[in-house]
């Protein structure tokens, strides 16, 4: 055994925790890059469902509301009560905005940020 003093040890202890703190902080500056990538990639994929998602809803608007104008002999009815319909669903969205998407956006952000990579490399495949 090596015979060193106390400020040696302490020397080394120094450098020791210094190592250690520079490697944490890359650590943990990796992994919010991870995660920003993770969220970035989750924002663009559901903002590219959603924007397919609204086309169709456009285009079947504008089919009932041509439907509706038929049925009704006046498309301008048929396009004021589609147009009501989405004024009304607006204000049910706004008045119930908290109810409606916080769980959702909540428990989407907790899968992305702390969902562990070694539960999906462990799993067996189905």
């Amino acid at each position: 055994m090596e015979n060193k003093t106390f400020f040696e040890n302490i020397s080394d202890i120094k450098d020791s925790l210094r190592l250690y703190l520079e490697t944490k902080i890359s650590y943990f500056g990796i992994t919010a890059f991870e995660k920003s990538v993770k969220m970035l990639t989750a924002l663009t994929a559901n903002g590219f469902v959603i924007l397919l998602l609204w086309m169709a809803l456009m285009f079947f608007s504008g089919a009932g509301a041509i439907y509706l104008g038929n049925m009704l002999e006046s498309m301008e009815l048929g396009l004021m009560i589609v147009g009501g319909f989405y004024i009304f669903l607006s204000i049910f969205f706004f008045v119930f905005r908290k109810k409606i998407f916080s769980p959702f956006i909540i428990s989407i952000l907790v899968n992305v940020l702390f969902k562990d990579d070694d539960d999906e490399e462990n799993t067996p495949p189905k």
